[in-house]
């Protein structure tokens, strides 16, 4: 979508609401807050290994353990000469395009108050 007086470019509904019919940005968090924070536990979900509630990386499509101490998942390898190889891959989420959508809006500062 283009308006070709200007030449620029919309990327979203909001922007052609706001700045063509001076609409004001809409506000997509919930106010009641034991809404929001179910709808955060909901989404982050928990660490198959630890039961630890996984946390977001803000600015990104990634969840992550919270828990400092959990080492993730065990791989054990056998090298050459016969020894043991244990290695720990720590655990993370990859959300898609919907969920980080969501993800931004409900774990947003600004919005929220923090």
């Amino acid at each position: 979508m283009s308006n070709k007086a200007n030449g620029k470019i919309y990327h979203s509904f909001d922007e052609i609401g706001q700045e063509l019919f001076n609409l004001k940005p809409q506000r997509r968090v919930t106010r009641d807050k034991q809404k929001l924070v179910s709808q955060r536990e909901k989404l982050l979900g928990t660490c198959p290994h630890c039961g630890q509630q996984l946390r977001f990386v803000y600015g990104t499509n990634v969840l992550a353990c919270a828990n400092e101490d959990c080492k993730g998942k065990k791989y054990t390898n056998t090298n050459a000469n016969g020894e043991e190889i244990v290695r720990y891959k720590p655990y993370t989420k990859i959300m898609d395009d919907r969920q980080a959508m969501i993800a931004n809006i409900i774990f947003d500062e600004k919005e929220n108050g923090k």
